[in-house]
């Protein structure tokens, strides 16, 4: 717009409406779990840059669709390329990440592990933002980071490596979502969605030249499942990869939405949904069930991430207070 001292005030208007966040965010946690059980059925029999980047083919049309509904090409701005860039590349390795460990572990013990996310979005605040936290937010961080030690159970017998890939999709997870608020501002969520699923398509692309059919001797299967060779999908796999693009595409851009047009302290807490459904998908199709130590680290990380939450609330006040949930917010 020309008139820029007009612009504003709808611009910040438009990036803070709480209610449509946090169902765009419902939507998202809703639909991803249904991918992951997608992903972790096709674990056994194809590399994960396979997945990732059929998936990405599949998605394209969607988002293109979507794209045409959400205001059209005209509407599209990039913003600063260096943020987008940054935020794809984070996304893309979260999600990797996060999909070789759920070859190995169950639904709801990859998905209680990720929930660490609000833990490290305070201590990349803390180190690259020079955001000041106190001793509360810092004991929540502790007790977050005690609680993914109890699942992880790193030195015990019972300890899996594929935890820690968790654990790094956490942490790249909320490199991505500090990326996507501070994006909100100059560019739409459609292109966000568009500008991540290329990337994606690009290094699932790169992954598979690199590891794709690499002779290694590790039986593990979060390795066998980054080292297998790609192969021509069955018919039914066809069904199963478009379904996880039309997932990806419409859940991309529900994710996107929330942490655009809302403050991540009101839709961060709304991630929490994702559990039930994990928990519920794991034992319908797996017949698996989270352990105690699960349960006890789950409840660990989920408090400490509220109560960080809540001072976040406390702090500024207006999330609430000025708007509420965003029901009389402009469109």
């Amino acid at each position: 717009m020309s008139d820029k001292n007009q612009a504003v005030k709808p611009e910040e208007e438009k990036d803070n409406r709480p209610f449509a966040g946090i169902m765009f965010l419902l939507l998202g946690t809703t639909l991803f779990p249904i991918q992951d059980v997608i992903i972790k059925t096709l674990s056994g029999g194809y590399a994960v840059h396979e997945i990732v980047f059929l998936r990405g083919l599949f998605a394209l049309p969607v988002v293109l669709i979507i794209i045409h509904f959400d205001g059209g090409w005209r509407s599209t701005k990039i913003g600063s390329f260096g943020l987008q860039l940054t935020r794809a590349l984070m996304g893309f390795t979260s999600y990797t990440v996060y999909y070789m460990a759920l070859a190995v572990m169950g639904l709801a013990e990859t998905a209680a592990i990720t929930f660490s996310t609000p833990l490290f979005v305070i201590i990349f605040a803390t180190l690259f933002l020079n955001e000041k936290v106190g001793w509360y937010r810092w004991a929540a961080v502790v007790l977050g980071l005690v609680g993914v030690l109890i699942i992880v159970r790193p030195g015990s017998g019972l300890f899996e490596p594929a935890a820690l890939l968790a654990v790094a999709a956490a942490v790249t997870y909320a490199a991505s979502i500090v990326c996507t608020r501070k994006l909100g501002r100059s560019t739409t969520g459609a292109s966000m969605t568009l500008f991540t699923l290329i990337v994606f398509i690009i290094c699932g692309g790169l992954l598979g030249l690199i590891f794709s059919g690499q002779e290694t001797q590790s039986v593990h299967p979060s390795l066998q499942f980054l080292y297998r060779g790609w192969i021509m999908p069955a018919g039914q796999d066809w069904f199963l990869l478009a379904c996880l693009g039309l997932i990806s595409g419409v859940g991309f851009f529900a994710l996107t939405q929330a942490y655009r047009l809302a403050d991540t302290s009101v839709v961060t807490p709304f991630e929490y949904s994702y559990m039930p459904w994990s928990v519920l998908w794991g034992f319908v199709f797996f017949g698996m069930l989270p352990g105690y130590h699960t349960w006890l680290g789950l409840a660990l990380i989920v408090g400490a991430g509220l109560f960080i939450i809540y001072r976040e609330a406390v702090k500024d006040g207006r999330v609430f207070k000025r708007r509420g949930f965003g029901l009389n917010s402009p469109r």
